[in-house]
């Protein structure tokens, strides 16, 4: 007599037995958070009066306790994104605080920089530290140059030397305020001088496409000192 049987195949039994398994092993990833949304800031410490080395803190975390040198400037630092309360403190000059909003994948530009605030009643001459940011547009094509004041002149005149041109390019850029310079499809080495001196501010050479900063800031002498970096954005005082 035939008789018929329930009894599966050793290999689907096989199956059957490891699915829970892989269904448990399948559990974390389905349950895995997305990655964390993050942006970034920047500082350009340009604070010149005072003593020690500036800090930066954002909401009230102290990001380097060595602190930054004048005319230092950081890269990157990566933060959550969303609002943040930004503080710079040196010692000998009042604290700059500020709120700024990081989106994603954007890095925020801060400079700081400090301001001469005349006595009142009883009150002494002091100087204050400002917070300002630098606001980003979408990519521009080609090669840009970015230059932006802090220093203590109402106006700074400039002069930008390009690879393979005779004569410097007279400019300007008044205090607070940017100037952008167009610098084409291609760009060789760049120096920024001021007017009608022979030593430059800064060389540099753009490797990529996009914009490139330089910001005039004062050093403790008053003389006029410049700091560059690259941003594939273009940016602008805000």
């Amino acid at each position: 007599m035939r008789t018929t049987s329930n009894r599966r195949p050793a290999t689907m039994r096989a199956w059957w037995a490891l699915l829970p398994a892989l269904f448990l092993a399948a559990l974390p990833l389905a349950a895995q958070e997305a990655p964390p949304k993050v942006g970034f800031i920047r500082l350009i410490n340009a604070v010149a009066p005072g003593t020690g080395n500036a800090h930066l803190e954002i909401d009230g975390e102290d990001q380097y306790p060595k602190g930054y040198k004048l005319g230092q400037r950081t890269g990157g630092i990566g933060l959550l994104a969303g609002s943040k309360k930004v503080t710079v403190k040196r010692d000998g000059a009042e604290t700059g605080t500020t709120s700024v909003t990081v989106g994603v994948g954007e890095t925020v530009s801060l400079i700081a920089f400090a301001e001469k605030v005349p006595a009142k009643d009883d009150e002494p001459e002091k100087w204050e530290i400002k917070i300002l940011r630098l606001k980003q547009r979408d990519a521009e094509s080609g090669y840009r140059l970015t230059v932006i004041s802090v220093n203590r002149d109402p106006e700074t005149l400039f002069a930008l030397a390009r690879e393979g041109v005779e004569e410097k390019e007279a400019s300007s850029v008044k205090r607070l305020r940017t100037t952008t310079i167009d610098l084409g499809k291609q760009a060789g080495d760049i120096g920024i001088f001021l007017r009608n001196a022979e030593t430059p501010l800064t060389l540099f050479r753009p490797d990529a496409a996009g914009n490139y900063v330089v910001v005039l800031y004062d050093d403790v002498d008053g003389s006029v000192k410049a700091v560059s970096y690259y941003d594939p954005k273009f940016v602008i005082a805000g």
